[in-house]
């Protein structure tokens, strides 16, 4: 299997693994750095906080569903690192209402020891939303 391959089959067990409301699974995919900026841009960093927050997610809202696609993956075989270019789409509840969001991300891959690509980071941004999504917060 190419390294493309590979990583478009751990983006796809990610998605899974988020309609099956599996954070363990989750967990697995992430570096032990794995940073994180949302699409409102809060930020989070570390495996066990993500897997925590995807718990957290699931409990408070089982409706919660995220897509990520790619649409570019660019690969360093030398140094086991890549960049993966995507567009995303979700929906959530909010106030008993359902609201859908989608946009844009960039994720950074690397492969661990066990030669496994995971994530190192990731960031999301909004592009498109219903008017009762919470904007970010203002820097």
């Amino acid at each position: 299997m190419t390294s493309n391959e590979s990583i478009k089959e751990a983006r796809e067990k990610f998605n899974i693994a988020i309609a099956n409301k599996d954070y363990e699974t989750i967990r697995t995919l992430l570096a032990p750095s794995y940073h994180i900026v949302t699409g409102r841009s809060d930020q989070f960093h570390g495996q066990d906080e993500e897997a925590k927050r995807w718990r957290q997610v699931f409990e408070s809202d089982p409706t919660a569903i995220y897509i990520r696609t790619p649409r570019q993956i660019t690969i360093n075989e030398r140094w086991g690192i890549a960049e993966e270019l995507g567009n995303w789409k979700g929906s959530y509840t909010l106030h008993k209402k359902i609201v859908n969001a989608s946009g844009v991300y960039s994720a950074k891959w690397q492969k661990n020891k066990n030669n496994n690509w995971v994530l190192q980071a990731e960031v999301f941004t909004t592009i498109e939303f219903d008017e009762s999504c919470i904007p970010p917060d203002e820097i």
